[in-house]
């Protein structure tokens, strides 16, 4: 089990990004950079980070030893800014890990990309450490509420960890992978309600429509059931720690009636100020995010 001292809290970070938070939800590459900066981190990230290729691996259009080329890759441009890696996607933490892992107990395909990468000058930095961004953020926590500038107080919200995070390696899980507490906690030391509901481990339902799988009627009928469990229990947003639930949860049928939903880089950004329209684009989204008013956050002493 991940433990919370096993994580970074100073220092350079290599913020990998994804497809999903560069190309369709730049709040989340923006609030993110900000929010590491401000907490006292040196963030970078770079244009030639490629997709992790997790997907296409999942699809089933990749091999394995494609999303390993993939990565091997992306491990040689982090590794010039940091061997530190902050993941904002649950989908490239978990093709990290993967991927890492087989090339510990794989010598021969490890060799097999070094050749292939070797081709195009690019030597793969297997010895990078990866976590997920809002790990980190947990991490800092007491920073977080000395800097707090807006209170959470109001929101009521349903926390949502992608199966990819909590379910693919839960021996790196921070907490109990079947009931993990983490980003609760840190939702309520901001202000806000983390609500208990009866769905917390379903998954948002993406991987059923888009792996091999591809049922697109069973991966609606999970959506909804997830949505339906946090209505019954109060919730009125959502927060999740992976764009790609985020999408699924924002861009839901209206049928479903869905909630509105935040990444946590977001909610953070809420919490230290961050503006919602200007800095956040919050208007853009599909489900309307309707927020109470920040209140300024009190300060102890």
């Amino acid at each position: 089990m991940k433990q919370v001292e096993d994580l970074p809290d100073s220092g350079a970070l290599y913020v990998h990004l994804g497809c999903l938070a560069r190309g369709k939800y730049p709040s989340i590459e923006y609030s993110t950079l900000k929010n590491l900066r401000t907490l006292g981190f040196k963030p970078s990230t770079s244009s030639r980070e490629v997709c992790c290729g997790g997907l296409l691996y999942l699809f089933g259009f990749s091999s394995f030893k494609s999303m390993t080329s993939f990565i091997g890759w992306n491990t040689w441009t982090a590794a010039e800014h940091s061997k530190i890696i902050a993941s904002v996607c649950d989908t490239c933490y978990s093709a990290y890990l993967h991927v890492l892992k087989e090339i510990r107990e794989n010598p021969d395909v490890k060799g097999e990309v070094e050749k292939a990468l070797g081709k195009v000058g690019v030597k793969p930095v297997w010895d990078v450490k990866v976590y997920q961004v809002a790990e980190i953020y947990y991490r800092v926590k007491d920073r977080l509420l000395e800097l707090q500038k807006k209170s959470l107080e109001g929101m009521k919200i349903a926390v949502h960890h992608g199966c990819h995070y909590a379910k693919a390696f839960p021996d790196e899980v921070l907490g109990k992978p079947e009931n993990i507490r983490f980003l609760k906690e840190l939702v309520e030391s901001l202000g806000g309600e983390a609500v208990e509901y009866a769905e917390e481990n379903l998954c948002c339902g993406t991987c059923l429509s888009i792996s091999g799988y591809c049922d697109r009627k069973a991966s609606v009928k999970t959506t909804e059931a997830k949505i339906s469990s946090m209505r019954e229990a109060g919730a009125e947003l959502i927060v999740v720690t992976c764009p790609g639930c985020l999408v699924t949860f924002d861009e839901a049928p209206k049928e479903l009636n869905p909630l509105p939903v935040l990444h946590v880089s977001e909610l953070v950004g809420l919490a230290l100020g961050l503006d919602p329209a200007r800095e956040l684009v919050l208007h853009d989204r599909r489900t309307k995010v309707r927020l109470p008013p920040l209140k300024v956050a009190a300060r102890e002493g």
